[in-house]
């Protein structure tokens, strides 16, 4: 007697909970080995790309794909690197900044800073390069910022010395023990938050020239500031209120600069390479918000003098020795595993019982994404036992697997000789030699840098249904024959399989909610449901269920009514021509009716309100349910109500019209008006035909 096929199946994430993993990613959409985003580099803009340009100084990020790039000559333009587009904002001799000027931008606001020039702080419109507002001072002090960003909010962030010797000899300095701040000024100009820390003070005095290129200046979330000291190896992290939240050490070799933040509240610092870093060692460190130290960027190797990030993540790295302006992008790899290092990921299953002693598995069914230079490898073994001998000792084999202080690699090759050859990138493949109660299995997931293989579901099939014992016994006494013929009749096997599954299943073609996509409207045309062309499924289901009452009140009020309730989701009205025939008793009405609804005795009128008709296809989809169900000889019209009040048009009270209460009339927020007030001139009273009331402020002698 034949016995009934049955599998396992993994095609949920509880399914494959059971089992042991490694660098593996279980979602309901598949399994696959881990997935990670990581910088790459987008494009690199070379000076020379910016037509006129001297050397590149410093840069910002403007809206869209465009930079606003300083030059040497303290030249500012504006560049599209998409479109290889350059047009200059400020050109050589203006006099207005410096070319040791600093920039910041965020969204129509683009800000100017500099240590040396008369205007210390400037706002210009990158549109006209117009100034907006500029400062040299704040409460007594000289400005000498040395970093600077901006927020979401265009609020602007310096970094600068609150203790400043101006007539010191050399120029300006900061004597030992001088205190570094960060001023907000508002997108108008106004200083409105300090920040400061007891720490953030020189250890010995310095001129303001040395501190260029040592502060760097970050925003984290909507308005965190963050300052890094680059000669210090520190940075701290300041609340909005101004209070600090994290101050860490940057305890990796090199010589640090540039400082940026991602949406995620990520930390990036760049190395400027002056020290003694190889040119093939210089990375971008990345740190969380806590000052934890994450990973280096590895896509970009170069050095880098300015760091900033935009709206979208991409990271912008200024590298002054070469000239160059590199963007990275984010993009999805594929992750290694600890244990090897290679982007591959390795699943144990736990036990499946079969139940029975000596049970003859099948074959395994998988349904995979395999992409190429990817692969597949599955492995198995069977067995009646639930111990074996391991690593020298008997070991429960669901316990060992399972053990998290035991490698995978030492599992691997404690129990090399249980598993079978790997089945690579199997699609459906016969389990040979598997025969036990119990069944395991093992996927070695092996993927790329950029892609991987994504498993949709796996089943193991048992017991052994093959159809060699449906031939003649002459086919089944020859052992190496046998193995041969049932190999190459499993082919056929599973061509018959999936008919028979079809067969079995076809009736759930019929159901309207077990179907969906184009076979939801092949179903549709066999009700001949022409009018359901562009509906949505949700609709196109009810109407199908429908379709039988909705078939007998063809060429009714009733069934165009429920028809375009079912599309619309509102009941519409319905105006017919006899309904009208009371109210049409003086030539004026029966004008006004006729121009309303028309003088078709046969006709009649649908009113929808506008959310039922927003655009040109649902009007096309309403007008053609109208022809489709009314009669041979009617006419059928759509309106549209809007919300008016309009004497002799489609005004319906309690339908597209409201009338409301009488409201105050209200001055200003402390004083109102009421309703029933009469505004007179009282110096023209008593006078007959102007504001003369009887009784109230005239009488008669």
């Amino acid at each position: 007697m034949r016995r009934t096929a049955r599998f396992f199946s993994f095609n949920k994430p509880s399914d494959w909970g059971a089992g042991t993993a490694a660098n593996l990613n279980i979602r309901q959409e598949g399994v696959s080995i881990e997935r990670t985003e990581k910088y790459s580099v987008y494009r690199t803009v070379q000076a020379g790309e910016i037509d006129g340009a001297d050397a590149v100084t410093d840069f910002a990020v403007g809206p869209g794909s465009k930079l606003y790039v300083l030059d040497a000559k303290a030249s500012l333009w504006v560049h599209d690197y998409e479109n290889r587009h350059t047009e200059p904002l400020y050109s050589p001799g203006h006099r207005l900044f410096s070319n040791h000027s600093m920039l910041a931008a965020e969204g129509d606001s683009l800000y100017i800073v500099d240590t040396v020039g008369e205007r210390r702080i400037v706002s210009v419109s990158p549109s006209n390069g117009q100034l907006l507002w500029a400062v040299q001072e704040w409460g007594g002090l000289e400005l000498f910022p040395l970093a600077v960003a901006v927020d979401d909010n265009r609020n602007l962030y310096t970094a600068v010395p609150l203790d400043v010797r101006p007539e010191a000899s050399g120029g300006p300095d900061i004597p030992a023990g001088g205190r570094i701040a960060v001023l907000q000024w508002n997108a108008s100009g106004e200083a409105v938050q300090l920040y400061e820390h007891e720490p953030l003070r020189l250890e010995q005095s310095a001129p303001i020239e040395a501190l260029r290129n040592r502060f760097f200046l970050a925003i984290a979330g909507s308005g965190e500031p963050v300052l890094l000291d680059a000669d210090a190896k520190n940075a701290v992290v300041f609340r909005k209120d101004g209070s600090v939240r994290d101050e860490f050490a940057v305890d990796r070799e090199g010589t640090f600069a540039g400082l940026t933040v991602d949406s995620a509240r990520g930390l990036y610092i760049g190395d400027s390479g002056r020290g003694e870093s190889a040119q093939d060692e210089r990375f971008i460190l990345k740190y969380s918000e806590r000052g934890e130290f994450l990973t280096v960027v590895s896509g970009y190797r170069s050095r880098a003098d300015k760091l900033l990030h935009d709206g979208i993540d991409r990271m912008y790295a200024l590298d002054l020795e070469k000239g160059t302006i590199t963007l990275l992008d984010l993009q999805t790899r594929t992750m290694t595993m600890a244990d090897t290092g290679l982007p591959e990921a390795w699943y144990v299953s736990a036990e499946l019982d079969s139940a029975e002693d000596e049970t003859e598995w099948h074959k395994v069914e998988l349904l995979a994404a395999i992409p190429e230079e990817t692969q597949i490898r599955i492995s198995y073994f069977a067995t009646d036992e639930k111990f074996g001998v391991l690593d020298g000792s008997v070991v429960d084999y669901s316990d060992y697997f399972a053990d998290p202080d035991i490698p995978l690699t030492r599992k691997w090759t404690a129990s090399r000789h249980l598993w079978s050859e790997p089945i690579v990138n199997p699609r459906d493949a016969l389990l040979m030699n598997a025969k036990g109660r119990y069944l395991r299995f093992r996927i070695e997931l092996a993927g790329s840098d950029r892609s991987a293989p994504v498993i949709h579901r796996l089943r193991m099939w048992f017991p052994r249904q093959s159809p060699i014992v449906h031939l003649p016994p002459i086919y089944q006494e020859d052992p190496d024959g046998t193995a041969f013929l049932e190999r190459f009749l499993a082919m056929f096997g599973t061509f018959i399989e999936e008919m028979e599954q079809k067969i079995d299943t076809v009736s759930s073609n019929f159901d309207p909610d077990a179907v969906s996509g184009p076979y939801l409207k092949w179903l549709g045309g066999w009700l001949a449901l022409d009018i359901a062309d562009g509906w949505d499924e949700g609709k196109l289901r009810t109407l199908m269920k429908q379709a039988p009452e909705l078939y007998r009140l063809r060429g009714t009020r009733r069934g165009l009514a429920r028809l375009l309730q079912i599309y619309t989701g509102v009941e519409p009205h319905i105006v017919e021509h006899h309904q009208l025939k009371a109210m049409q008793e003086t030539s004026e009405m029966r004008q006004m009716f006729n121009r309303l609804y028309g003088d078709n005795p046969y006709g009649f009128c649908v009113m929808l309100p506008p959310e039922c008709v927003r655009s040109d296809k649902q009007r096309l989809i309403v007008e053609a349910i109208i022809a489709d169900q009314k009669p041979a000889y009617a006419d059928g019209k759509l309106i549209v109500l809007q919300p008016w009040m309009h004497a002799d048009m489609h005004t319906y009270l309690g339908i597209n019209t409201v009338l409301s209460e009488p409201t105050l009339l209200t001055l200003d927020q402390q004083s109102s008006m009421p309703h029933h007030t009469v505004l007179i001139d009282p110096d023209r009273d008593k006078r007959m035909d102007i504001h003369t009331r009887l009784e109230l402020d005239s009488e008669l002698e």
